[in-house]
């Protein structure tokens, strides 16, 4: 229904009863946009230079505050190199990553804040400041393949750069070579036990072959065994494959050692985390979500619904003792919320700094516990390796038991002596192994660290960023948003209405039409076609509706000037006049700023003034040089209070005696908010219009002008929507005309 009559104009709120809640409301997106094209017409004059020049200055700021940084590069590179034994020393699969963690240990870092130098250079006060600052600035990265890695580092100063850069690499690489010599040397250390174990093996079984020897005179070697030889080949097989699996397990025995050292010397880090103070943005959300905080926001806001509620009814003069309280209780509940907000600020700065100090130790120790977790796991699969190598050997050693042990039954001494000369054998063969090993580590040692330096960090000669322009342009861009933002803003808050529809959620009376906008020039165009067929609109629903058929005087009011109320009631008057085919009598009670005199291009002459003094008559004042259509009463020169003026008695006398004399009165009045007066003439007609501009007028300042006209006992029979663009009106209402011979009517320009 509410939409066929926006369509409808001559079923526009014919029904003054319909409550204005039953409107449908306005489309948001439409809406909005509207909002924003509008903000941005009225504002850009002042709006852009005033952006360019907080863009410009903040552009400026964040040059001025910018201090360059310059990034020195430390070049290094797996050393692949091998001396006799490739891949005795392997290196890791991708180095960065590896060795990142090292570099960004205390062990590194403590030794190149122990120089002075350094300390010098970073311009700190204490140790834990200098460390803080070295990982902040340092960086580890690849250098573009898995064996290659920088380490760099970022300063002001290009010089500190590359002092602070090589210091670091030359720290790093001197631990590393502590760490691997020590390595080294504890695998050295697991095999001395091996080897020394297998040199006594080695001895005891050269003793028995002598033994045998010696015990074995008589023998005659030609004689031959049968079948002996065949069996010492079984023999043999078993005999190398338990030498392999006894080198395997030793080494093996060596790793598990190895594994479970490292996994002793994995301890936690207690060092605390180094944690940002919160964003603003996490502050707000903290006080969004405190309770106290909340609360007394709501009676901010309780007061200040209270305030709004006194001035939306106009009882901030009738009861200024409560106003006054009012607005002192705001102000109390406005600073009692400030305090609370920085104490609370405060608050969540801490319990935020808190919160994120205990998410990064946790994150810390679960990355920690997850490498003793994967360390153990490495160390469970060595165990098991060297168990199931155990298993292995002990079942191979069975066999070789067995089998020997057949074999002496079967050859007595003889046997006895090639068995000893085949342990023999097995033990020299697994002192050579073992001793291969060792030497093939010493051997490789030699080669030096495994990683090594291919290129110094230099003195960068251009920074990181040379001129911030990225940050420049987002700083500039914000603050040249500003003040269309803070316009946007004032916009929003005016409440300033934009469409018809707008109205219709507020407690003012029905809209009874719309009026397109007043056409710049003179002429029979389609604008002024368009403009007329409005006026003739509003006409039509005030003769047809029943609530207004007896009306014959009008009052044209509005909220605050420029809302059109002078030119709706100067063609509303024209309009009547050609509908009934009688004289309208329109009067100008604007008595400080009247208009109609330069509406129409008239003399002011007495006018109202001198009628309503008595000092003149109405029809000696009334200027009828327009013809039969409209009569037209001037304001006049006013020359005392107009409150004076238009009191109430005569009015009356002068509101009768128009009625004697013309079929219709229409009066424009003086804004209500701004003239007091315009109350006392709007209680004396029939009916009151109130005038509404768009993009103009403020819902808040409609309702309380309709409110104040209601409480002086006006009658508002209607809201007219002034100002609607001729192409909106004709596509929402359509056009329909063809005039022929019609007599041509007077008609408004601005």
């Amino acid at each position: 229904m509410a939409e066929n009559l926006l369509q409808n104009p001559t079923l526009l709120n014919t029904d003054p009863n319909r409550p204005a809640s039953a409107a449908v409301p306005p489309t948001s997106g439409a809406e909005q946009a509207r909002l924003v094209f509008y903000t941005l017409r009225r504002c850009w004059v002042w709006a852009v230079p005033t952006g360019c020049l907080l863009g410009l200055l903040a552009a400026y700021a964040v040059y001025s505050l910018f201090t360059p940084q310059f990034q020195a590069d430390h070049l290094l590179e797996s050393n692949g190199d091998y001396v006799v034994f490739r891949g005795t020393m392997p290196t890791s699969a991708n180095l960065a990553a590896s060795e990142r963690q090292l570099i960004y240990t205390d062990l590194v870092l403590d030794s190149v804040i122990a120089d002075p130098d350094i300390l010098a250079l970073l311009q700190v006060e204490s140790s834990d400041e200098a460390k803080v600052a070295l990982r902040e600035q340092l960086r580890v990265s690849s250098a573009g393949t898995n064996s290659m890695f920088t380490i760099s580092y970022q300063h002001e100063n290009p010089s500190t750069a590359a002092a602070v850069c090589n210091k670091i690499t030359e720290s790093y690489l001197l631990q590393r070579e502590r760490l691997e010599s020590e390595r080294i040397a504890n695998l050295e250390s697991w095999l001395a036990p091996s080897i020394d174990q297998w040199k006594g093996e080695v001895e005891t079984h050269e003793k028995r072959v002598r033994d045998l020897s010696k015990s074995s005179l008589g023998y005659d070697p030609s004689v031959r065994i049968e079948g002996l030889e065949n069996d010492l080949s079984v023999l043999g097989t078993l005999r190398h494959d338990l030498k392999n699996l006894i080198v395997e397990e030793s080494i093996m025995e060596a790793k598990v050692d190895m594994a479970t050292t490292a996994e002793s010397l994995l301890e936690m880090d207690t060092t605390p985390p180094q944690i940002d103070d919160p964003t603003p943005a996490q502050i707000k959300v903290y006080l969004n979500n405190d309770r106290e905080t909340q609360k007394a926001r709501e009676l901010l806001a309780e007061k200040e619904r209270e305030v709004r509620a006194m001035e939306s009814a106009g009882l901030e003069t009738v009861r200024q003792d409560t106003f006054k309280k009012l607005k002192e209780a705001v102000v109390s509940a406005e600073e009692a919320l400030t305090e609370l907000e920085d104490a609370k600020t405060i608050q969540a700065t801490k319990e935020l700094k808190e919160q994120a100090l205990a998410a990064a130790t946790r994150a810390r120790d679960i990355e920690a516990r997850s490498r003793k977790e994967k360390n153990r796991l490495e160390l469970d699969g060595l165990k098991r390796k060297l168990a199931e190598m155990k298993a292995q050997r002990a079942i191979v050693q069975n066999e070789y038991d067995a089998e020997k042990a057949r074999l002496e039954t079967q050859g007595g001494v003889t046997a006895d002596l090639l068995f000893a000369e085949e342990d023999r054998g097995v033990a020299v063969g697994i002192l050579a192994q073992l001793n291969e090993r060792l030497a093939a580590i010493r051997t490789e040692r030699r080669r030096g660290s495994g990683v090594q330096s291919l290129a110094k960090a230099t003195v960068p000669l251009e920074p990181v960023m040379g001129t911030p322009w990225k940050k420049m342009l987002a700083a500039a861009g914000i603050c040249f948003a500003l003040p269309f933002l803070l316009s946007l803003l004032l916009e929003l808050r005016s409440q300033r209405l934009g469409d018809a529809t707008a109205l219709s959620s507020q407690p003012i009376a029905p809209i009874l039409g719309e009026i397109a906008r007043i056409p710049t020039r003179t002429g029979s165009s389609n604008k002024q076609r368009v403009f007329e067929e409005s006026i003739d609109t509003l006409r039509a629903n005030l003769m047809l509706s029943k609530d207004t058929a007896g009306v014959r005087t009008i009052a044209i009011a509005s909220s605050i000037s420029g809302e059109g109320k002078s030119s709706v009631a100067s063609q509303l008057a024209i309009s009547l006049a050609k509908a009934c085919g009688e004289t309208v009598l329109l009067v100008d009670a604007d008595l400080r700023s009247p208009d109609q005199h330069d509406i129409f291009g008239l003399n002011m002459g007495e006018g109202l003034t001198r009628v309503l003094q008595g000092e003149a008559k109405l029809t000696e004042t009334v200027d009828k040089s327009l013809g039969d259509f409209v009569h037209v009463l001037p304001a006049g020169y006013l020359d005392m209070s107009p409150h004076r003026v238009l009191n109430p008695n005569a009015l009356d006398a002068l509101i009768s005696k128009a009625k004697e004399d013309y079929r219709f009165v229409v009066i424009d009045t003086a804004p209500v908010l701004a003239a007091g007066e315009t109350l006392a003439v709007a209680s004396k007609t029939d009916a009151t219009l109130v005038c509404v501009m768009r993009d103009l007028s403020r819902a808040d300042a409609v309702v309380r002008t309709t409110r104040r006209l209601e409480a002086a006992g006006a009658n508002v029979i209607g809201t007219v929507f002034s100002g609607v663009p001729t192409r909106q009106y004709s596509y929402r209402y359509g056009q329909y005309y063809k005039y022929l011979g019609s007599t041509t009517q007077p008609t408004i320009t601005t």
